[in-house]
């Protein structure tokens, strides 16, 4: 019995452990990279920068908000988050040029997620991108 209580004990510490992750907020270097980015914050959040590399000067991030663009027929799983973005064209007459669109936003975390889906949507509904990355926990 002696035995037993050290082991239940080392047992409860182990199973709480993954609970008491540290706080990660997104630093300066972390902005620093060129792409889209999804850090867990260790609370309940991710925090994600996301870049779109329109390939026209025409495009603009109308928002973005958290979920797939239609439940009934994307079939979201549990081991991605999703994020959908609006984008839009602003002019009809548009020039060729990589132009760098970025916006942010927090979102809920879930348990045993691995990577972040973001899908591009442009006014018309139409599916322009997708993205996938990985959570840094």
């Amino acid at each position: 019995m002696k035995v037993l209580r050290p082991m239940f004990a080392l047992a409860l510490l182990a199973a709480a452990w993954p609970a008491q992750a540290d706080h990660r907020p997104m630093t300066e270097d972390d902005l620093d990279y060129p792409g889209t980015i999804a850090i867990a914050s260790g609370h309940g959040e991710v925090d994600v920068r996301i870049i779109y590399q329109a390939q026209e000067d025409c495009w603009k991030i109308n928002g973005a908000r958290e979920g797939v663009p239609n439940k009934s027929t994307d079939l979201p799983t549990d081991r991605h988050l999703y994020i959908t973005v609006a984008i839009e064209k602003t002019a009809e007459s548009c020039q060729q040029k990589l132009t760098e669109l970025n916006t942010r936003l927090k979102i809920a975390d879930k348990t045993g997620t691995i990577s972040l889906d973001i899908f591009f949507v442009d006014q018309r509904g139409v599916y322009q991108r997708s993205q996938r990355h990985r959570i840094q926990r």
